[in-house]
């Protein structure tokens, strides 16, 4: 129930939710662990519920483990980003505070993905304009939460709230580019050593 409150605060009245989530100590972790769960699910449902003009996918190729990485990795990745940028640049908001209430600009999609595709199944193709026009406006809302989340997090003004928004973004690419490249390091030097533990294995 607290977590549906937060939500519909969050919604509604986004300055004063940011504003109080950090003073009036809103900011719990298992909320937003249950907003995250909230946003796979509906993530998950909206792929099977959309309409056949406008699927990109069937239902049985869709794989929950990557569609839940969708969701939670740009998560986790903004909160890194956006705090090591905004601590730069002088920002006030802690690394929780980040982390919790970047959860909530998860809400509009949550809120409106599955009526909107339950909205595809009477629609044309013919109509993609308007469901494209719906499709935007959830964007726009998530975006407007965002830049929301950290002006007052970070008590930035206008314009350094929009530069840290953009630095925090291309943060999030550096992020996944470390990562992947990593990845495949490690993935290459796993596969070097298997190769020679066989070549060893069919000498001996």
């Amino acid at each position: 129930m607290e977590a549906y409150k937060l939500m519909k605060h969050s919604l509604f009245h986004p300055l004063e939710f940011y504003s109080d989530i950090q003073s009036d100590g809103k900011a719990k972790l298992r909320n937003a662990l249950m907003i995250m769960v909230l946003a796979i699910a509906a993530r998950l449902i909206s792929l099977m519920l959309s309409g056949y003009a406008f699927r990109t996918r069937e239902a049985y190729d869709v794989s929950v483990p990557l569609e839940a990485a969708w969701i939670v990795i740009p998560w986790l990745t903004w909160a890194l980003a956006n705090w090591a940028v905004a601590t730069i640049m002088d920002g006030e908001g802690k690394f929780k505070d980040v982390l919790i209430s970047g959860a909530y600009v998860y809400v509009p999609y949550i809120v409106l993905i599955i009526p909107i595709s339950l909205l595809s199944n009477i629609m044309t193709l013919k109509e993609a304009s308007f469901y494209n026009a719906i499709t935007f406006f959830v964007t726009l809302w998530t975006l407007f939460l965002l830049l929301t989340h950290v002006k007052i997090i970070h008590d930035f003004e206008l314009g350094k709230t929009m530069g840290v928004t953009l630095l925090s973004i291309f943060g999030m690419l550096i992020i996944w580019f470390i990562v992947l490249l990593v990845f495949g390091l490690v993935s290459q030097s796993l596969k070097f050593v298997l190769d020679i533990i066989k070549e060893i294995s069919y000498r001996a």
